[in-house]
């Protein structure tokens, strides 16, 4: 693996986290915010229908949702990775307020058996989609400097997308759809 997909996964790394314990610290600071968080987030995702969905739709939906996420990570590179940040940043502070709130409500097993099954999957393929956003943005910097050819070098990063961030989505919607609601309900 090349140092500049190391350094650019380091930093959609950094990015998500630090959004992460922000969102959580918002939560922490303002508890009230934590209603109107969920409001939100239930109306903007229709959580409650996903979740009367049979499983294979639900997985369906869930890789759709992510693969959409990814795609505008990836492409984000186009504005010199301004999307690719804001999508990354936004994503942690979803997650981080969401856990925050979980946390409070139902402690630190369930928050763990909600996010690990599918997150160890899913977080890489979304920090993966950031570092190939952020190698496009530097790619498009390179050519205009004329130093490179930045549609030939996209090219190559949908073909690492297609290869790693593709196998990766399908594998964390399955596991989110079909085995993580049952890691929930041993701990709960």
């Amino acid at each position: 693996m090349s140092k500049a997909i190391l350094y650019s996964i380091l930093l959609s790394v950094l990015i998500f986290s630090g959004s992460t314990l922000f969102g959580a610290g918002l939560i922490i600071y303002n508890p009230a915010l934590g209603d109107t968080f969920m409001e939100v987030l239930h109306e903007s995702l229709d959580i409650e229908e996903m979740m009367n969905d049979p499983p294979a739709t639900m997985a369906l939906k869930l890789f759709m949702n992510n693969l959409q996420a990814c795609i505008i990570l990836f492409l984000g590179g186009v504005t010199f990775g301004l999307l690719t940040v804001f999508i990354l940043a936004m994503n942690g502070v979803i997650v981080g307020a969401v856990a925050q709130i979980a946390l409070g409500l139902q402690g630190v097993l369930f928050v763990i058996a909600a996010l690990l099954p599918h997150g160890i999957v899913e977080l890489p393929a979304l920090f993966i989609s950031g570092a190939l956003g952020f190698m496009l943005a530097s790619a498009i910097r390179r050519e205009w400097n004329g130093e490179g050819d930045a549609a030939l070098e996209a090219m190559h990063y949908a073909s690492l997308f297609a290869k790693t961030v593709l196998p990766l989505l399908v594998i964390a919607a399955i596991t989110e759809a079909f085995i993580t609601p049952g890691i929930i309900v041993m701990v709960v």
